[in-house]
C-alpha cells in the first residue's frame, strides 16, 4: 500500500504548473463529444468488465491494467460533466499508450459501467475513479476528473507521468530528481521519491 505523505498539494502545484508550460490544445476531435458518445467510445475502445469479469480480466492478468470506473446513468449534470472529461482523458490516454507494454504484455485499458447493480460497491467503488493494478494488485486509485474541459491537457499530461513513473519504468524528472506520480485515493497527486522495482 503507498502510504501518504505531506506537501500533497505543494506537489500536485509544481507538477501542475511545470507541465502546463508545454500543455499545447489537441485537436483530437475528442472535444466535440458528448458525455453519452465519449462514453460509448471508451466502452468500444477499452475492455469492458464488470463484477463477473474482474478476476479474470484485472487479478489474473499478469501486465499492468487501468480500469476507469464511469456510468452512464447520472442523476447530476457535474457528474456527468466529470464523467465526460475523465472519458476525454482516457481516450487519449489509450491513444498515446497504445504501444506500451508491462511484462511483455499489452499495457490492458479496462471500463467498469458503475450504472445500477453494476456490484462495483463490493469492489469499493462509488464514484468516477481510475485504478492502477501491476500483476492483479491494485497499486494506486486517483478520484474524480477534470471539472473544467480547459483542464483536460494537464490531467493527460499528470496521468501520463503517472503511467510512465509506476507502470513503464520512466520517472518523472523534477528539479533533476527522479519522482513517481502517486494520488493515494485522492484527485490531487503526490511526488515521491522514484524507486526501481
Amino acid at each position: 500500500m503507498i502510504r501518504k505523505t505531506l506537501g500533497k498539494s505543494i506537489g500536485a502545484v509544481v507538477l501542475g504548473l511545470s507541465l502546463a508550460e508545454d500543455v499545447q490544445a489537441q485537436n483530437t476531435g475528442y472535444l466535440d463529444l458528448s458525455q453519452a458518445e465519449s462514453f460509448r467510445l471508451v466502452h468500444e475502445r477499452a475492455k469492458s468488465v464488470s463484477y463477473d469479469t474482474w478476476k479474470p480480466q484485472v487479478l489474473d492478468y499478469d501486465g499492468a491494467v487501468l480500469v476507469l470506473f464511469n456510468s452512464n446513468c447520472n442523476t447530476t449534470e457535474n457528474a456527468d460533466t466529470i464523467d465526460r472529461n475523465l472519458n476525454l482523458v482516457y481516450l487519449q490516454l489509450m491513444d498515446k499508450f497504445v504501444a506500451a507494454k508491462v511484462n511483455d504484455l499489452p499495457l490492458k485499458f479496462a471500463t467498469f459501467n458503475v450504472c445500477g447493480r453494476s456490484k462495483a460497491n463490493l469492489l469499493g467503488v462509488n464514484d468516477s475513479e481510475t485504478h492502477m493494478y501491476l500483476d492483479g494488485q491494485k497499486i494506486d486509485v486517483k478520484v474524480g476528473g477534470p471539472v473544467d474541459a480547459e483542464k483536460i491537457p494537464i490531467s493527460v499530461k499528470t496521468c501520463s507521468a503517472w503511467i510512465d513513473s509506476n507502470l513503464l519504468g520512466k520517472p518523472y524528472i523534477k528539479d533533476g530528481q527522479e519522482m513517481r506520480v502517486v494520488y493515494n485515493g485522492a484527485m490531487s497527486l503526490t511526488l515521491l521519491p522514484y524507486k526501481q522495482n
